[in-house]
């Protein structure tokens, strides 16, 4: 029912990430209700959100035909992805209990996977780089996954700053552990270099953006770390990732 319910969606990227899903069996009843709940929740935001990107980027490929044929695609997916998503929820639920029902042993990582450097040296592995990196190709489901990762900072308890080689994300993790891009900058998006004010507040001054349908627009952010020492280490950060850039 899942399958044919995402078809109707005409969204083959929707499609081929939700067979990618699917096709991961859940480990125990836990990780089956957490993709459960995970799946569900997408499917209400990318539904939602869905009505107005799919009008957008129909007219950045066809034109005003475009857009009409996206306003199309964005109402249907509001109705088709909430429902592949409380469908798959149940699925994946189900497959859960009858993994946990199973006597056989499970076998969990003890550790994350060890991040390789771009010049493929292995170095002793840290723990940090690991949790990192396998937190870069988590979000959105695998959305940021080609960006290479350089290093991150908690903010605070469920917001993330990510370092990449290309720029910085801004993550939030949701009540079911996914994890969202709340925004993002690209190093050639600076205007100015980053700088840290009032002692653990580090600014970032980039290029105007419009930031909604209203045409409200931004100039950068100010992130609010907890501690002096975090943001300095984050600037440290930013500036090794910075010259890192081919010149």
């Amino acid at each position: 029912m899942a399958k044919g319910v995402a078809a109707m969606t005409l969204d083959e990227e929707y499609q081929q990430k939700r067979r990618e899903a699917m096709n991961k069996q859940p480990s125990g009843l836990r990780e089956g209700l957490t993709r459960g709940g995970k799946g569900l929740v997408s499917g209400f935001v990318s539904g939602i959100t869905g009505i107005v990107t799919k009008p957008i980027k129909g007219a950045q490929k066809e034109g005003a035909a475009g857009f009409f044929k996206g306003v199309g695609k964005g109402l249907v997916g509001a109705l088709t992805r909430p429902t592949g998503g409380i469908i798959d929820m149940a699925s994946s639920t189900f497959q859960g209990i009858k993994r946990a029902a199973e006597l056989s042993e499970e076998v969990e990582s003890l550790r994350p996977p060890r991040f390789i450097h771009e010049d493929g040296v292995i170095r002793p592995y840290k723990q940090r780089e690991g949790i990192g990196s396998q937190m870069l190709q988590s979000i959105e489901n695998g959305r940021f996954a080609k960006y290479r990762y350089f290093a991150h900072a908690t903010v605070n308890d469920s917001d993330f700053l990510m370092i990449t080689k290309r720029g910085i994300f801004f993550v939030t993790k949701g009540t079911f552990g996914q994890l969202t891009c709340e925004w993002q900058y690209l190093f050639d998006e600076f205007t100015k270099a980053p700088l840290i004010v009032e002692d653990r507040r580090l600014r970032i001054e980039a290029k105007e953006r419009v930031k909604s349908v209203f045409h409200a627009k931004e100039f950068g952010k100010i992130i609010n770390f907890r501690t002096p020492e975090l943001a300095k280490w984050v600037l440290a950060k930013l500036e090794d990732a910075r010259e890192s850039l081919p010149k």
